[in-house]
């Protein structure tokens, strides 16, 4: 069975963010982090290079025109997009952007979104943990305030 798990109230979400990769990586998992626009992935690519000096996250960029062609091979890739990808079945995928992966063509078998304590952004996470959980998704939750990123 699928499963989403929202981290909540980050404070520093882009850290966070990398770690989280960084995990899923070492775990041997593929990683998509799918990024809300070509700025944003920009941004990401370049914190992967150097978030932490004494490691490193080897990654890859998927590129929308590639659309219908899986986009992950092996590792982690960054990617954004107007349409959701085709993904390999055991694709761990970071949501960093307001999409619902639940309504990709296939969707993934794990989904993690990490949401800041901006109002906002928390009213699109519950639209998102609602639709992710009418879709069948195990839904789990870690409320992440007063800890670091």
């Amino acid at each position: 069975m699928a499963t989403v798990t929202f981290y909540t109230h980050v404070a520093a979400v882009t850290p966070f963010a990398c770690r989280l990769v960084q995990k899923a990586w070492a775990s041997g998992s593929r990683v998509l982090v799918w990024l809300e626009d070509e700025s944003a992935r920009q941004s990401f690519d370049a914190l992967l290079w150097s978030f932490e000096a004494a490691s490193f996250v080897p990654h890859t960029v998927w590129l929308p025109e590639e659309a219908m062609q899986p986009p992950i091979s092996a590792g982690v890739t960054l990617a954004c997009g107007a349409a959701l990808p085709p993904l390999a079945a055991d694709t761990v995928v970071l949501n960093l952007a307001d999409v619902y992966w639940c309504d990709a063509p296939q969707p993934p078998v794990r989904v993690l979104e990490i949401i800041s304590d901006d109002l906002d952004e928390l009213a699109a996470a519950r639209n998102r943990f609602r639709a992710y959980r009418q879709a069948g998704f195990t839904v789990q939750h870690h409320d992440r305030a007063g800890k670091d990123g």
